[in-house]
């Protein structure tokens, strides 16, 4: 592989002008790598973009939902829920439940591909200030 001459601060334009210095198959061989690198980059945004997007649908019921859920709450607290009410809350619960364990679940694996902790990730998404629901 020949010696590429580039200046220390390199541009766009350096590049361009040390791949005009590469032979036909080194150049193939650079642009499959750019390629690739394209791809990957690509793809690691599109995962981060939906780990995200989980993130955001899991962390609080629609607003409907969430004011019959405190009102519930405030009912079961006061000792006044009807069973029909116990049983509406409990399944509120339940529901919740299952989106703060997939909203968990997107959390850790978005920190694992930013290379740092849960906590730190969502003080980072202002998540551990959020009042709603979690």
């Amino acid at each position: 592989m020949p010696t590429v001459h580039v200046p220390a601060q390199l541009s766009v334009e350096h590049l361009v002008e040390a791949a005009k210095q590469l032979s036909p198959a080194e150049l193939r061989e650079v642009l499959q790598k750019l390629t690739s690198l394209r791809d990957k980059n690509g793809t690691q945004a599109g995962k981060e973009a939906k780990l995200l997007s989980q993130i955001k649908e899991n962390s609080h019921l629609p607003v409907a939902e969430q004011r019959r859920f405190n009102r519930l709450r405030r009912k079961h607290q006061d000792g006044t829920l009807t069973k029909q009410q116990e049983q509406e809350l409990q399944d509120l619960w339940q529901r919740v439940e299952q989106m703060n364990v997939a909203r968990l679940k997107a959390l850790t694996k978005l920190a694992q591909h930013r290379d740092t902790d849960v906590k730190t990730l969502m003080h980072e998404l202002k998540l551990s200030e959020n009042k709603c629901v979690f």
